[in-house]
């Protein structure tokens, strides 16, 4: 904590900005080469928010006991990492490298938000800390991990050297905090794993609240879109911002800040495609019951559970995006009033 602090003077007082230009040049001018490119924007997103999810997810599903408990705490340190992340952003604003050098190359899709801290090196070092915590040299790949993905996002002119390291040394702080609250008892595990079996047995029943509210906020994004911007509806306009909207890095990084009209788009789509994945999942558990291989029925219900997760995530992000989107809506809602 004390090294973030000073390191936070350090930075807003400009004392090391030449260093850190200077080394930013130095390791994105390491660029150049297409296959070199192309790994390191992959190793990057290890420290994306859908590498840890899936991380959890399959800790929880295939794991033991142990294995469930340290999946709940790497739940909340992701969380924790995540929303402390976009609060300090916001709080200690830096623009991106790229947004005020010249020569520096940003390889990749451009990112929006603030360039301090890194929320990638935050997310994979707050992960890895924590798995070393619980299971020593077995999850030393893990760090290295965290490591070379900090260096992938100076390497792709995403973040400033100090950016990583900041986020490196938060990942640390938040990580060893929650690691002395996995000592205590972790009783209602069980309960989380019964109520899991339990949705397992009868699928559509608990989906029914769910698929209903995708289809409200799929009906109600329709309507605000035909009163307020009805031509964002045209297919070539869609179709050109899909590949923003399902970008999976602004998917978990940005699912509040969504660019306008990207955003208007997301809350219509994400539903839909909620509401599609959670069809599939249902139809996985059923048929998984008609199986009688035992391992191959087990895969395929627990297959069908990881989509349904993945699909709940969609409409919480919907969600989200219609938070955001709520001033409008009732501003809309006045005029329309009165």
């Amino acid at each position: 904590m004390i090294f973030f602090i000073a390191l936070v003077c350090f930075i807003y007082s400009s004392l090391l900005y030449s260093y850190d230009k200077n080394i930013l040049y130095a390791i994105n001018s390491a660029s150049g080469s297409e296959a070199l490119d192309n790994i390191m924007l992959v190793l990057s997103e290890f420290g994306g928010g859908l590498f840890w999810l899936l991380f959890i997810i399959v800790l929880w599903v295939y794991g033991g006991f142990k294995e469930k408990k340290f999946a709940i705490f790497l739940t909340i340190t992701i969380i924790t990492s995540g929303i402390l992340g976009l609060f300090l952003k916001v709080v200690l604003y830096r623009p991106r490298p790229y947004e005020l050098l010249t020569g520096v190359k940003l390889i990749g899709l451009e990112e929006y938000g603030s360039s301090f801290p890194s929320g990638h090196s935050f997310r994979a070092f707050a992960g890895s800390t924590l798995a070393f915590r619980n299971y020593g040299r077995m999850a030393f790949p893990l760090l290295i991990l965290s490591v070379i993905v900090a260096f992938s996002r100076v390497y792709l002119g995403i973040h400033y050297p100090t950016d990583a390291i900041a986020g490196a040394l938060l990942g640390l702080i938040v990580a060893n905090l929650i690691f002395i609250l996995t000592k205590r008892s972790f009783l209602f595990i069980d309960k989380i794993n019964n109520e899991w079996v339990s949705f397992s047995r009868k699928p559509w029943r608990k989906m029914i609240f769910i698929a209903l509210s995708c289809i409200f906020f799929s009906i109600l994004s329709i309507n605000f879109i035909l009163i307020k911007e009805p031509g964002l509806l045209n297919p070539q306009y869609i179709i050109y911002y899909l590949p923003i909207i399902l970008d999976l890095r602004n998917f978990f990084d940005y699912g509040l800040i969504f660019l306008w009209p990207s955003s208007v788009l997301s809350a219509f789509i994400y539903p839909l495609l909620s509401l599609f994945l959670q069809s599939i999942s249902v139809v996985l558990m059923l048929s998984s019951k008609k199986i009688k291989n035992v391992r191959l029925s087990n895969f395929i219900l627990r297959l069908g559970l990881l989509i349904f997760i993945f699909s709940i995530l969609i409409i919480v992000s919907a969600l989200c995006i219609f938070i955001y989107l709520l001033p409008s809506l009732i501003i809309l809602l006045m005029i329309l009033i009165l």
